[in-house]
């Protein structure tokens, strides 16, 4: 070994300055210096004893295995405390106003995120806890699998883009199918993934969509628009891309040529000098001008479009073009027309548009001279009227000039279905109603996530009030539609705003008797961070949406007394149990078959039991109880699917 003197200057300085950064005493130097080798093997050990120590109180002094809501490693503290899935109080029921007949209970809660589910050919459900939503609030994305006995596994945690938009389960060849950012994926039951399209234009405001599997084999989904009106400005800004993708914009769905429209807007991407402004055109990276009779070239990867592929992926087609932001796809219930939601353009960016409506698009995909037709973005709005009617000019436009064309010419522009009123409803997933048990056979069931304030109005509107604006708040629901007539009706919706309530999934379960609401958790558009103990609140400019984790809810719809409400397997109970029972999967710190019953009592508190199966018995505080008797007993009619 050696001492001091028989160290090179260099050895001695770096030793030093490493013992100075770990805090370590001048004795430890000495020891250092002395016995290099061995102090090292002692700091190791350490540090391998404080993991062990750490682990094990992790393992048991919980006292049994949780289900994290994101992960059973559990990240960093974030501004609310971390949550469990399932656990405290169901959320309250009484808040909806619903139609007479029906009832809505929670399946699932303390979710983050969840934005979709589906339902495989053994009544399985899969989740997805989407990974990203307005506000740049970014959890991982995952997706979780609950059997139709309730047990909650991970299927998978990696490999995914967030926001995962859709699951569908293809019945055809028993994969699971993904809708995340940029990529439609195959999911086998392993958790294996396999990309299927890659390269869509999701890098903007909008994201691929839900997606619906035709009569044909093909499947189909909405992918949106990048911008809000087709050209980028410092909104795109607001809204997390364009500070790290200044070079993208939308692309059409085939070629056009444009009218040269430019627009000036601040230049975000420097900060430091607010005299920077920038010119951008139509179609185009933000500061690059356009002019006219620029051809700009479409792509079946296009922006506001539907899409088809075949199983695999290939073979795509462009459906339809000219559509903002189509989230929701649904097959109609003869399995000939697409049910698609699109929303309408907002009162922001360097393109302000005002007053546009949601829509919904009924496209006969039977008839294929139907296909490729064009829906009127960025040019047309409302019921396929032009942009320069002054019904669309926002009354926070900065001047008197008249909207202009970006396009100088159009194909033939296709009219909505119909228009949800008022503007800014914000249309989700569509769901059609295929089973007489449910009823409303043949209706679409849409989600309206309802107003975003500052993302939709001028952001001054959600700081204080101003006189020369209206002011728009469309709470959440989910409206009912007649995909023949367009007539629709509100089917569930709270009583009074409500923002805990974010209806984005909508999805019938495998028999169609059931409905399955996913709300994607308490969103509030927010002008400071709530106070968390922690560092705020602190001033946010503009107004932000400020979405909080372990609040999302799976809602589970039936008709009163309808028999066919539970699974057919006879060795579940149809009786209504007072227990809500949550099974763990087996991993390192839950032995197999461990099971946790979550009893509520009058004071809405909750107790925990732990049962270790040992053979065919469950063992609980020396109390012996048959695995059959708990299973008939404890089995929730909400878990089933």
């Amino acid at each position: 070994m050696k001492d001091r003197n028989h160290f090179s200057k260099n050895e001695y300085t770096k030793v030093k300055n490493y013992c100075i950064s770990e805090y370590v005493s001048y004795i430890k130097l000495h020891t250092i210096l002395q016995k290099r080798f061995f102090s090292v093997s002692i700091i190791s050990l350490l540090i391998l004893s404080s993991t062990i120590i750490l682990y094990t109180l992790d393992s048991f002094g919980s006292g049994y295995p949780y289900v994290h809501a994101q992960g059973y490693a559990a990240p960093p503290e974030p501004l609310i405390p971390q949550g469990i899935i399932n656990s405290g109080k169901p959320p309250s029921t009484n808040i909806f106003n619903i139609v007479p007949g029906y009832k809505i209970q929670p399946v699932l809660w303390n979710l983050t995120l969840p934005s979709t589910v589906t339902f495989d050919d053994n009544g399985s459900m899969y989740i997805a806890e989407s990974g990203y939503t307005y506000g740049d609030f970014m959890p991982a994305p995952r997706i979780l699998q609950v059997s139709p006995g309730g047990q909650v596994s991970v299927l998978v945690d990696r490999g995914l883009n967030g926001p995962i938009t859709d699951l569908e389960f293809n019945h055809k060849n028993g994969l699971l199918y993904v809708s995340h950012k940029g990529l439609i994926s195959a999911v086998d039951h392993r958790g294996a993934i396999k990309d299927l399209v890659a390269g869509l234009p999701s890098g903007g405001d909008h994201f691929n969509n839900q997606i619906a599997f035709g009569p044909d084999g093909r499947f189909y989904f909405g992918q949106g628009t990048a911008t809000n009106s087709g050209v980028v400005g410092d909104d795109n800004y607001q809204y997390g891309w364009l500070k790290i993708s200044p070079q993208f914009h939308d692309t059409p769905g085939k070629n056009i040529t444009l009218s040269g429209q430019n627009f000036k807007s601040f230049n975000p991407l420097t900060p430091q000098d607010l005299n920077d402004y920038v010119t951008t055109g139509a179609f185009s990276a933000f500061g690059s001008p356009s002019h006219s009779g620029q051809v700009i070239k479409g792509d079946v990867k296009c922006n506001g479009c539907i899409i088809s592929a075949k199983s695999n992926g290939t073979d795509l087609k462009t459906v339809a073009w000219g559509l903002r932001n189509p989230y929701g796809v649904a097959l109609s219930g003869d399995g000939k027309k697409l049910i698609i939601s699109s929303d309408g353009a907002d009162d922001r960016g360097s393109r302000r548009i005002g007053n546009d409506e949601d829509k919904i698009y009924a496209i006969n995909i039977a008839n294929q001279s139907n296909l490729g037709k064009f829906y009127g973005w960025p040019d047309y709005y409302g019921n396929g009227e032009p942009v320069t009617n002054p019904k669309f000019k926002s009354e926070s436009s900065q001047d008197n000039k008249p909207l202009q064309f970006l396009m100088q010419s159009h194909p033939p522009v296709e009219k909505p279905l119909t228009l949800l009123s008022p503007p800014g409803v914000a249309a989700t997933q569509v769901a059609v109603s295929t089973n007489s048990s449910f009823g409303f056979k043949n209706m679409a069931f849409v989600g309206e996530y309802g107003t975003m304030g500052s993302l939709i109005h001028p952001y001054d509107l959600i700081t204080g009030p101003s006189p020369q604006f209206s002011v728009s708040t469309n709470g959440p629901k989910v409206i009912m539609i007649n995909p023949d007539t367009g007539n629709y009706t509100n089917f569930i919706s709270p009583k009074g705003l409500n923002w805990d309530f974010r209806p984005v999934g909508i999805k019938f379960n495998l028999n169609g008797d059931a409905l399955y609401i996913v709300s994607i958790g308490k969103t509030e558009i927010r002008a400071s961070v709530p106070p968390t103990g922690h560092d705020g609140p602190f001033s946010t400019t503009p107004a932000v949406p400020w979405t909080y984790a372990n609040s999302g809810v799976i809602w589970k719809v039936t008709k009163i007394n309808n028999n066919n409400n539970n699974n057919n397997n006879s060795s579940f109970s149809t009786s209504p149990a007072k227990d809500f029972i949550l099974k763990q999967v087996p991993s390192a710190t839950s032995p197999p078959g461990s099971v946790v019953i979550k009893q509520p009592n009058t004071v809405n508190q909750v107790t925990i039991s732990v049962f270790k199966y040992n053979n065919n018995t469950a063992m609980s505080n020396s109390t012996t109880i048959s695995k059959s008797n708990i299973i008939n007993y404890s089995r929730p009619s909400n878990f089933t699917h």
